[in-house]
């Protein structure tokens, strides 16, 4: 059903009553949020509701595992990589992408570059 068949027998007056009321209403919640956030005594009820607790790096929160480890290390594909897919260096399983050439599994390859998470490798 189209807003032109709900408000098609209503008049004008009524329809800017609402939308009157509903104006108002909005106006009054932006002012009883700001009271809140600016009176002291209420300030407890705000500060209860906004996380401010930060993850920091020496606290041991991280965003990305460092691999720069892996830099020159040689692997085994155990996956085919185009371009992307997954060694095993001594054991350990890396996601890494291939630097553009298809790569079968089983083949040996060379890490040359690590850009955060993401390990580059050639075939050798």
């Amino acid at each position: 059903m189209s807003e032109v068949q709900i408000f098609s027998g209503a008049n004008s007056a009524f329809i800017m009553l609402a939308y009157c009321a509903m104006t108002i209403i909005a106006v009054l919640g932006i002012f009883v949020v700001l009271y809140l956030s600016s009176s002291k005594k209420n300030a407890g009820m705000i500060d209860e509701l906004v996380l401010d607790e930060r993850q920091q790096n020496r606290d041991g929160y991280t965003s990305v595992v460092d691999k720069s480890k892996f830099l020159g290390a040689i692997g085994i594909c155990v996956t085919d990589l185009r371009p992307a897919g997954t060694i095993s260096v001594d054991g350990e399983p890396l996601d890494v992408v291939a630097d553009g050439n298809f790569v079968k599994q089983g083949s040996n390859v060379k890490v040359i570059n690590v850009d955060g998470s993401r390990v580059l490798v050639r075939q050798i």
